[in-house]
């Protein structure tokens, strides 16, 4: 008996008799039993967490919320803003205020017991509740940041002295307004986060703390089943209100998901026509897949579609420049010439062609080249200078590294050859280094309480903005308040942050953030190593399936060619 996670390769199939009665059941009206459906099947090694925006922090979860709930905008290909429930919208005095227009055919998936046959409408005043919820400090929404210090009245609501959010305002059913404290030009940006869905309140109440895994929402995709760590199912939204060239989205009619943990195995089933596509260059099967000259082998290239684009990802060395703290116990790091001269010694271009065979591009600066306003090719690769290097540590006292304290660098597992990489380049210029792997979590954990001086991190964009990556270097970030886990502080950066947070236009914007980049790297807090790229191996028949620079995972467009029957 066929079931429909088992349906093999997911382009149109014509499934057998209980399968469709399967679907039958919750996809509407079909003209025959035996008519074609189309499935798409995918894995999330990650397992999903959730499927409560408000928490929908990890790019699966991200990933899956995007599909059965929609906001007011949403960004495209090309990372621009664009409409989805809000149809229009204007800002006012002089930033301070958006409005909102909202389109009047959107509707929440069925909800027994509430609405079921009799749909029900989206309002402005369900935008209210769900931006208001993600301030509620009872909830404790890890995207309340979005919010706080910007909208009018949040912080009265958050701390209990008012019993709603003033800023956030249902003019009536299609007009929804947001009062901000200040002008904020990454506002929009920030809206088109998973966070900023929305939400009916009697879903909510109805399913209190198991509502994280009984989704309503308006997306292209409502949930059929979810087993936690083994599938997820979710099933076409009849109702759905975007079209596409005159046809109504999504285009599949289902899609499958599994929580394989083993990226390699995942591989492997994909290879067998088991998954429509895999996401990712994991080290567990780079070498199988990829060439010594960093190209996709012609064995793969050959059969598979290969979809590879820049991500808003930079992955870096970080430094504690904070003294007082504990880990701060190297005198030699805290030393901004020496951090310089360790930052030299290494060769971006080697590392991204020799151990990551060309999946990472080598660092231009903190903020990736594929951000907006930050144009390919316009910004050098950071320097690689051995010389000067050299006279860096001599004039610091460290001449061929001697007497330089041994350093520690804290990574994980996953890193291994980038870091072993670093290491022999810092070793070869007398530098003594050992690597510590550590957990993920546990690794963050010691760099946000100041308990270690050297680290590698990741930083992941939001939104397609670049205050999103420059706000690291901001002091008033420096833990528990965000994410400045360096610690460190220059009151002319800081200066130049606030003026670039607040100029209009992200081109403008993003030329002052240049200039406050560049300063930053004069005092090296942190060694910009390299930016992800997206790398997506596709079956054959797959049609539209894009992504963009912050790595989302559009499925209402994708489309699948007629092919084999199933089992």
């Amino acid at each position: 008996m066929a079931k429909i996670e088992n349906i093999v390769p997911a382009r149109y199939y014509r499934v057998v008799y209980l399968c469709t009665l399967y679907l039958l059941t919750s996809c509407g009206h079909r003209e025959s039993e035996d008519e074609a459906f189309a499935i798409f099947r995918m894995n999330l090694p990650a397992g999903c967490a959730t499927l409560d925006p408000a928490f929908a922090k990890d790019q699966a979860s991200g990933w899956m919320v995007a599909q059965l709930y929609s906001g007011l905008l949403e960004l495209d290909t090309s990372l621009q803003i664009v409409p989805l429930a809000a149809k229009s919208w204007e800002i006012e005095d002089s930033g301070r205020m958006y409005v909102f227009h909202l389109r009047n055919d959107i509707f929440f998936h069925p909800l027994e017991g509430f609405w079921n046959s009799q749909k029900r409408k989206l309002t402005a005043a369900d935008f209210v509740y769900s931006f208001s919820r993600i301030c509620d400090r009872n909830l404790a929404s890890p995207g309340m940041w979005i919010f706080n210090g910007k909208v009018k009245g949040v912080s009265e609501f958050h701390s209990g002295a008012a019993d709603h959010v003033s800023g956030f305002i249902a003019m009536d059913d299609s007009t929804f307004q947001i009062k901000l404290i200040n002008p904020y030009p990454p506002f929009l940006s920030q809206l088109s986060m998973t966070y900023c869905l929305a939400l009916p309140e009697e879903a909510v109440s109805h399913f209190g703390n198991e509502f994280r895994k009984n989704p309503v929402g308006t997306g292209p995709f409502r949930l059929k089943s979810w087993d936690e760590n083994v599938s997820l199912i979710l099933l076409k939204n009849e109702h759905y209100f975007q079209k596409q060239k005159g046809k109504s989205l999504p285009f599949p009619d289902a899609v499958s998901v599994k929580f394989i943990s083993s990226e390699l195995s995942a591989f492997i089933e994909f290879t067998q026509g088991r998954f429509d596509f895999i996401n990712g260059l994991d080290e567990s099967f780079r070498d199988e897949l990829m060439g010594n000259d960093g190209k996709v082998k012609s064995s793969y290239s050959e059969k598979y579609n290969i979809l590879t684009e820049p991500q808003l990802v930079v992955e870096f060395l970080a430094f504690q420049t904070n003294e007082t703290m504990a880990g701060a116990n190297n005198p030699a790091l805290l030393n901004p010439k020496v951090r310089q001269a360790m930052s030299l010694l290494i060769d971006r271009k080697k590392l991204a062609n020799l151990i990551l065979k060309n999946s990472g591009i080598a660092a231009t600066g903190f903020v990736p080249d594929g951000m907006p306003g930050f144009v390919s090719g316009q910004r050098q690769v950071l320097r690689f200078d051995p010389v000067l290097a050299a006279q860096l540590l001599e004039n610091a006292g460290f001449r061929g590294g001697k007497n330089f304290p041994p350093v520690s660098l804290k990574s994980t597992a996953k890193y291994q050859q980038v870091m072993e990489f670093i290491q022999k380049s810092w070793q070869q210029a007398g530098i003594p280094c050992d690597i510590d792997n550590m957990q993920g979590p546990a690794l963050r954990e010691l760099a946000s309480k100041g308990d270690i001086g050297l680290w590698r991190g990741s930083w992941i964009a939001d939104y397609p903005d670049p205050e999103n990556f420059m706000i690291l270097f901001h002091s008033a970030e420096i833990p528990p308040s965000g994410a400045n886990r360096m610690r460190y502080r220059n009151a002319s950066v800081d200066s130049l942050f606030m003026l670039s947070v607040q100029i209009p236009g992200i081109e403008k914007r993003a030329v002052s953030f240049i200039k406050m980049e560049d300063e930053m790297l004069d005092d090296q807090p942190v060694i910009p190593l390299y930016f992800d790229q997206i790398f997506r191996l596709v079956q054959p028949g797959i049609e539209g399936m894009e992504t963009n620079g912050i790595n989302q995972l559009f499925l209402k467009n994708v489309r699948m060619k007629e092919g084999g029957e199933s089992d």
